[in-house]
């Protein structure tokens, strides 16, 4: 299974006399079949000491890797790929059904990998424990 986090950069701004600094914005976070339940993500983002974990927002693009990293983690897999927005919907816009989104979004975003990934059960993975 492979997993892709969608995210949307929103750049600092001053907002009714706030300063809002630059945050990384969880759009998105699936597997190959299905969206992952918001109420993991909200537990996973707690993992990451500056995140807002009720709105998944992250201060810098190296916590929203430790965030998907984190998921990795805990749900076994091996890697999670890193896709803005902007990528995001070009590959939508070129895909003509879900496989084919899923080809064309491995080759955007930044590739963050689990060294833990889950060992398989079969007979070379109790042979190789």
């Amino acid at each position: 299974m492979s997993l892709h986090l969608i995210y949307h950069f929103h750049s600092s701004q001053n907002q009714d006399g706030e300063f809002r600094p630059a945050r990384y914005k969880v759009v998105y976070f699936f597997s190959g079949q299905e969206f992952l339940e918001a109420s993991f993500l909200h537990e996973m983002a707690k993992s990451v000491p500056e995140a807002d974990h009720r709105e998944l927002t992250f201060m810098s693009l190296d916590d929203i890797k430790a965030f998907a990293l984190r998921v990795c983690q805990e749900l076994g897999e091996d890697q999670a790929r890193l896709v803005s927005v902007l990528d995001y919907n070009i590959a939508l816009d070129g895909s003509k059904d879900r496989e084919s989104l899923q080809k064309t979004l491995s080759n955007f975003g930044d590739l963050v990998g689990n060294e833990a990934p889950k060992r398989s059960s079969g007979l070379f993975g109790r042979l190789f424990k």
